[in-house]
């Protein structure tokens, strides 16, 4: 926190918009105070946020802030006018008793890919020391866009990829199934998750293959479809894509394309409207973890390129 109080000090700082994810909502008050106390006027963003591509910048403009501050997500690269301020915010968490338990269910995997989340890289430190005190050899890598080594984002799982052809399977040190489902769909070595919130190890392959195969059937939903919904977010570090160039090449098969705008995608803003399938030109992930909450087949942006 007082790597944070510093660069908005050394910006002038008077007014900060602090933008948190949900997750923290129980502790984000606590860090209001502490803004407040060094003299901060503090605007708590109650709109959900989903990482470092949301930022609301245009949000903070009205409010007069002078400065963004965005805890628990790394930076990588979305411009903004108002100066971002990013507080890393890391979880405390003791995986060892976890793996002292669960150890077997690693056994048969001898190289093993380590990556994680922003919150959990102290925590997967020490998942490395403890795996190779028995003996594993582990792999851990640093894309670009991250700022740790072993570390992922939902939507970029380059520090994984990189590992795949060196790893027998992949730990995910992370809490749920959100991080490693993310490299499971990106790849195709086993990935087991050490979540720190159920205290266990267990794989998620065959969410891997519900999601792939939901995908495959959606492709074949599209070559019919004559009314296709484009989903379109203004989130300013979500958007993906040409939607004029496809639009142009699915009307030059005969199909309806209608762009619909949005700030955040969801159910029930697409309620009443005819169409056969959706597809998202906003974070690809929607497609992936949040099929299930739509009525209409949905793909992603990055499915019609066969990726």
């Amino acid at each position: 926190m007082e790597e944070v109080i510093e660069k908005l000090s050394a910006i002038n700082a008077k007014k900060v918009f602090v933008q948190f994810p949900e997750g923290l909502k129980l502790k984000i008050q606590d860090i209001a105070k502490k803004l407040e106390k060094n003299g901060f006027e503090t605007y708590l963003c109650l709109e959900s946020t989903w990482g470092a591509c949301d930022i609301r910048e245009d949000e903070a403009k009205r409010l007069k802030c002078d400065a963004i501050v965005h805890i628990a997500h790394s930076n990588f690269g979305v411009k903004s006018e108002i100066p971002g301020i990013y507080y890393d915010y890391f979880l405390n968490g003791n995986p060892v008793p976890i793996l002292e338990k669960e150890f077997p269910k690693l056994e048969n995997y001898q190289k093993i890919g380590l990556v994680t989340s922003l919150q959990f890289i102290p925590a997967t430190k020490k998942v490395k020391e403890f795996l190779e005190s028995k003996g594993k050899k582990i792999f851990m890598s640093k894309s670009p866009l991250e700022k740790y080594e072993g570390q992922m984002l939902g939507c970029r799982t380059g520090s994984g990829i990189a590992l795949e052809n060196k790893v027998d399977a992949f730990l995910c040190v992370s809490a749920g199934k959100f991080y490693g489902l993310g490299l499971a769909i990106d790849t195709s070595k086993p990935l087991l998750n050490l979540d720190l919130e159920r205290c266990e190890i267990y794989s998620i392959d065959d969410v891997r293959m519900k999601v792939r195969k939901i995908r495959e059937w959606n492709r074949q939903v599209l070559k019919e479809a004559k009314k296709v919904g484009f989903l379109i977010s203004w989130k300013r570090g979500q958007m993906f894509g040409n939607p004029s160039s496809l639009k142009k090449k699915l009307e030059k098969e005969g199909k309806d394309v209608y762009i619909l705008a949005m700030d955040e995608i969801s159910q029930q803003k697409l309620e009443g409207l005819k169409l056969d399938i959706v597809i998202s030109f906003a974070c690809p992930r929607i497609s992936t973890d949040d099929q299930e909450k739509y009525k209409i087949p949905m793909l992603n942006y990055y499915d019609i390129l066969g990726k």
